[in-house]
C-alpha cells in the first residue's frame, strides 16, 4: 500500500533540532574529544527534591486514582494560583482562570484548534518558537512573522503590521524573556502590544515560560498580566520545565479570564486526557519552593559569565544575554550560521544552534548563533577554553 504524507505535513520545514543532533552525530564519530553542546535547551540539572518528594507521596498514598481532571486537579491550580499572586501580584480565580497543560510544546500547538479559522491570520515572533507556525498551518491559517531585529531590540514593530494583516489577524504571540534573542520587554511595549490588541480585536497570547531566568533581582520580568487591560485582551502560558528543570515531567499551564480561556479549556478535552495526578503534585511540590530557583540562577549566571567573554575572544561581534538561559551571539557577515555553526563544531568540538534554523525568514536569524547554558560549569569552562586558544571568525 502507497500512503502519502499529508499536505500539512509536507508544509513544515525539519524540525531546527532534529537536524542539529544529526550534525553533532557526524562529528561525535570523528572529533577527539567530548563534543560539548550548547544546542538544544533541555536543563541538565536534577529535578528539585521538593518536587520528585511530593510526586512520589502522590504515588504512594492514591495508588487508586483514574483518569485525572481535564482542567488539571484543584489542588495543582490553587497552587498555581499562590504562585502567580507571589511573584506578579495578581490574583487568578483558581475554579476558572487556570487550566493544566502537558508542557508547553503541546499547549502552544493546539492553542489555534480553539480560536483560529482556516483563512485566519496569527501573528508570531520571528525568529521564535516552532509550534507557534506548525499550530497556526495546523488549522489552515496564515502565519504573519514579525521579525525581530537588532535595531529593534529584539521588539516586533507593530507599526509595521498592514491594516489588513491586523484585520485579518486572530492571535497574536509574543514571548518575554524571549528565545532566543535573551531580550526582557520593557513594560511599555507590553502596554503597546495590550493596546494594539485592543483596537484590532485580536487574543493577546504571551509565552512566559522564562520568566524565572533573569539576572538583575532589581529588574524581575514582568507578566502580561501586570499591565493595565493586559486580562482583558490576553493568556498566559507557563510551563515548569525550564523554572525547575521538569522538561521530563511535560507540565505546564495556561492561565486568563473565564471567557477568554474556555475555549482552549474546551479543545483541551479533545486532544488529551488530562496530566497525570503525580506530576501535578511533583509540580505543587516546585510551585511551593524557590530557593532552587535561586540556584538554577546562580548557576546560569556563572556559566554566562564564563562563557561571555571566550566567545568575544574568538571574534563574535556581540553577545545578547539579557534573561532565559540563552545567549544570542553575533557573527561576521562573512559566515552564514549554519557555515558558523560547522566551523565551531569541526573545530572545537563545540555545539551550537544556529539563528537561521530559528527563524521562518532566515534573515531573521542568520547573523546570530543561540547557546544554551545547559552543559555542567565543568564544561562550560572546558568550552571556554578551548574558545579562548584562537580567533575562529575574523
Amino acid at each position: 500500500m502507497k500512503l502519502d504524507e499529508s499536505e500539512y505535513l509536507n508544509s513544515l520545514e525539519s524540525y531546527a533540532f532534529a537536524e542539529i543532533d544529526r550534525a553533532k552525530a557526524r562529528v561525535e564519530k570523528k572529533f577527539s574529544e567530548e563534543v560539548i553542546d550548547f544546542g538544544v535547551g533541555d536543563p541538565t540539572e536534577p529535578t528539585p527534591s521538593v518536587a520528585v518528594a511530593k510526586g512520589i507521596e502522590e504515588a504512594v498514598t492514591h495508588p487508586e486514582k483514574g483518569y485525572p481532571s481535564y482542567e488539571g486537579e484543584y489542588e495543582f491550580r490553587d497552587a498555581v494560583s499562590s504562585w502567580f499572586k507571589r511573584r506578579f501580584g495578581v490574583k487568578l480565580d483558581p475554579e476558572e482562570e487556570i487550566t493544566a497543560t502537558l508542557g508547553s510544546k503541546q499547549a502552544v500547538f493546539s492553542l489555534p484548534i480553539a480560536y483560529v479559522n482556516p483563512g485566519d491570520t496569527v501573528l508570531i515572533p520571528d525568529p521564535g518558537y516552532p509550534p507557534y507556525t506548525t499550530g497556526t498551518k495546523q488549522r489552515g491559517a496564515k502565519p504573519v512573522f514579525m521579525p525581530l531585529k537588532e535595531e529593534n531590540n529584539f521588539l516586533p514593530s507593530l507599526d509595521d503590521i498592514s491594516k489588513k494583516q491586523a484585520r485579518q489577524a486572530k492571535v497574536m504571540w509574543i514571548n518575554y524573556p524571549n528565545n532566543p534573542t535573551t531580550k526582557v520587554a520593557p513594560k511599555e511595549f507590553l502596554k503597546e502590544a495590550v493596546e494594539f490588541c485592543q483596537d484590532n480585536e485580536i487574543l493577546l497570547v504571551s509565552d512566559e515560560a522564562y520568566s524565572e531566568m533573569y539576572y538583575d533581582e532589581g529588574e524581575k520580568p514582568i507578566s502580561l498580566f501586570n499591565i493595565d487591560e493586559g486580562r482583558s485582551v490576553g493568556l498566559v502560558f507557563h510551563s515548569l520545565s525550564k523554572r525547575s528543570n521538569m522538561t521530563n515531567y511535560r507540565i505546564g499551564f495556561v492561565t486568563g479570564r473565564k471567557e477568554l480561556i474556555d475555549p482552549f479549556k474546551r479543545a483541551q478535552t479533545n486532544i488529551h486526557s488530562g496530566q497525570a495526578q503525580i506530576l501535578q503534585w511533583a509540580a505543587i511540590g516546585a510551585l511551593s519552593d524557590e530557593e532552587h530557583v535561586e540556584k538554577m540562577r546562580n548557576l546560569y549566571q556563572e556559566k554566562r559569565k564564563t562563557l561571555i567573554p571566550a566567545l568575544q575572544k574568538t571574534g563574535f561581534l556581540k553577545v545578547y544575554a539579557e534573561g532565559t538561559f540563552y545567549l544570542w551571539a553575533k557573527i561576521p557577515k562573512s559566515f552564514t550560521s549554519f557555515e558558523a555553526v560547522k566551523k565551531l563544531l569541526n573545530e572545537k568540538g563545540i555545539n551550537a544552534t544556529p539563528g537561521s534554523a530559528l527563524a521562518h525568514q532566515k534573515k531573521n536569524g542568520e547573523q546570530f548563533l543561540r547557546f544554551a547554558l545547559v552543559p555542567s560549569v565543568t564544561k562550560t569552562k572546558n568550552a571556554a577554553e578551548r574558545l579562548k586558544s584562537e580567533k575562529i571568525f575574523e
